[in-house]
């Protein structure tokens, strides 16, 4: 019994010091509430931004916070629509407040993630944005060049009202880096106004969309495979109904006006095409192998010979001697195809040099049944043609110009004369591209001796001669050049080409 009433005694302390202490500690437990954030501004959809590449895109942020702000870390993310977390293609573009990024994306459509994060309680808030990304060299030419670091890009000067550069677009909408890279090419046309762009490398290249995105190797632009790929040369008329390659010497005619089209088996023959003349439905090369002129033969898909005028022929078409051929082309627009209408205006030119360094001009005509013949065939003397580093006909005129060391030549190839018609102040430059569109002359000028080029333009008399002795306009800040084409946004009906 003793027992028993101490143990209940214990009992009845032990609760009543439970009861104490707990009443004693009333208050201690009581919370200090926790700091809230809450993000605010537009509700998330796919153009809360619409931009274009380059452009700065700039985001205010609109939150509140019941803490110190100033404690808060912020993190902006951008990311192509329906990515995963752990993409790595998701970047990290900002860590402050206010956003303000040049969008070096590809073109396409993005989210924009804003984080708030609290460190002191960890809590962290998050708001989407929907963000649209459109090319912003759509139209222009595109200079393809070499930087310091052997890497190349495509930069674009923009042919608007008010004409500027946009570096970096190749790079801008490709993972992969630009290198060996040689020439470029475009197919554009009614049929495919937004175009196709083509990469020509040393050894292979590959094709872009209309927005500079990678689209496919060159081994796809074959309908079979290649021993070597090799590009040099890409052509489609105004239509797209005709469309030929060359790849190493040989070439290929396009199965259908389809874009991007594959190309058949090359063109049958013992030949290799080191310069062309491309008209319309008609095919002209010059056959380093044999020295000679041949014909593209399209229903046989063959290259044949061109059939000797015996009345008319001054020169053996089939057999020239052994000569390098410089140029081979026409003066009319690039697309222009020989018609009844203008075979009295289209000369076909080809300028070839011999061994001894002696260049002649080999001048076509058309009857009007439109069958070629030789008319004529004369040494050019002019000075520095032989060792020109560049050269085009005009596209209306029966001019030729030619690059010379720092100075541009025009030669007027009916009455055998040339003349000086620019010379850089610069004397350490290589003029390595020369285009025109008949009203505009294009010169590329790379320096010898830093890697470093400049793109000029200058405006045309109606006599080849350069209007005010002056450029137009230059755009520098390019590696060296390789070389420059023109891409339109879509092409519009009687465009005038640059070739």
């Amino acid at each position: 019994m003793k027992i028993f009433n101490y143990m209940t005694t214990l009992i009845f302390l032990l609760g009543g010091l439970v009861l104490s202490s707990c009443y004693k500690d009333k208050g201690n437990y009581d919370l200090a509430p926790v700091d809230v954030i809450q993000i605010g501004g537009p509700v998330s959809g796919p153009e809360n931004y619409a931009l274009q590449q380059f452009d700065l895109l700039k985001i205010s942020p609109e939150f509140t916070f019941t803490g110190d702000e100033s404690k808060l870390e912020y993190t902006w993310k951008i990311f192509p629509l329906n990515v995963k977390p752990d993409d790595p293609r998701v970047q990290v573009i900002s860590n402050k407040r206010e956003l303000e990024y040049q969008v070096k994306v590809p073109v396409g459509s993005y989210s924009v993630l804003l984080e708030i994060r609290d460190p002191q309680t960890s809590i962290m808030r998050s708001r989407t944005f929907g963000v649209v990304v459109r090319l912003k060299g759509a139209q222009g030419f595109m200079v393809l060049n070499t930087k310091d670091n052997g890497e190349q890009d495509i930069d674009v000067i923009v042919d608007n009202t008010k004409p500027e550069i946009f570096f970096g677009l190749f790079s801008a909408n490709n993972s992969i880096k630009l290198k060996d890279a040689t020439r470029l090419g475009m197919l554009q046309s009614a049929g495919n106004s937004s175009g196709t762009i083509y990469v020509f490398q040393k050894k292979g290249g590959f094709s872009l969309g209309s927005s500079f995105a990678f689209l496919q190797d060159a081994r796809y632009w074959f309908f079979d495979a290649q021993p070597q790929y090799a590009g040099s040369a890409i052509y489609t008329d105004f239509f797209g109904a005709n469309a030929y390659l060359i790849n190493d010497g040989n070439v290929h005619i396009a199965l259908s006006p389809v874009s991007p089209p594959a190309f058949a088996y090359k063109a049958a023959g013992n030949y290799k095409a080191t310069k062309w003349l491309f008209m319309s439905g008609y095919v002209f090369i010059y056959d380093d192998l044999n020295h000679r002129f041949l014909k593209l033969d399209k229903r046989g898909n063959r290259m044949s010979t061109i059939t000797p005028n015996p009345v008319e022929d001054v020169f053996d078409v089939n057999d020239i001697g052994d000569k390098e051929c410089l140029l081979f082309d026409h003066n009319l627009q690039p697309t222009v195809a020989p018609s009844a209408a203008n075979y009295n205006l289209l000369k076909p030119i080809a300028y070839c040099r011999d061994k001894n360094g002696k260049t002649f001009m080999y001048k076509f005509g058309f009857f009007r049944s439109l069958v070629t013949y030789c008319e004529s065939v004369h040494e050019v003397t002019a000075p520095g043609f032989s060792t020109a580093t560049a050269y085009v006909n005009s596209a209306n005129n029966p001019l030729t110009f030619y690059a010379s060391g720092n100075k541009i030549y025009v030669y007027d190839f009916t009455n055998d004369k040339a003349r000086e018609i620019y010379t850089f102040a610069e004397s350490d430059i290589s003029i390595d591209r020369l285009k025109t569109n008949g009203t505009k002359l294009m010169a590329v000028a790379n320096g010898k001796s830093a890697n470093t080029g400049a793109v000029y333009f200058f405006d045309l008399e109606a006599t080849g001669n350069i209007k005010n002795d002056t450029y137009a306009s230059k755009y520098d800040g390019f590696g060296k050049v390789q070389d420059v084409e023109y891409k339109f946004n879509v092409i519009p009906f009687g465009a005038v080409l640059w070739k």
